[in-house]
């Protein structure tokens, strides 16, 4: 897995499922197709830093792990599909905006 962004610091060590996805502007359908995907092809949810924290009622992540799997499985990922393109743009921005916001 790339360590891309193991240099960057986020203000808490995980963030729940719903506020990842707004940290991340990724939206909750399109992490649990990531999932899906990652879980369908073996791979387990610990490996994108899926937590289940008891006493949380959302499952937590790390970010640091997240946006590693994201950009070494999405981004860089070989398109065939018009939407995969967007998609994986839509991700470059989001990483680009997030360090311009000081959040990582």
């Amino acid at each position: 897995m790339s360590t891309v962004f193991n240099n960057y610091k986020f203000a808490k060590p995980w963030y729940r499922q719903s506020e990842i996805n707004e940290l991340l502007s990724i939206s909750n359908t399109t992490l649990k197709r990531y999932m899906s995907e990652h879980t369908q092809k073996g791979g387990a949810l610990a490996d994108m830093g899926h937590l289940e924290i008891s006493g949380f009622r959302e499952a937590c992540w790390e970010p640091i792990a997240l946006v590693n799997w994201i950009y070494s499985n999405k981004v860089n990922k070989q398109k065939t599909y018009d939407y995969e393109f967007a998609e994986a743009k839509k991700l470059e921005e989001n990483i680009v905006n997030i360090k311009q916001r000081g959040k990582i």
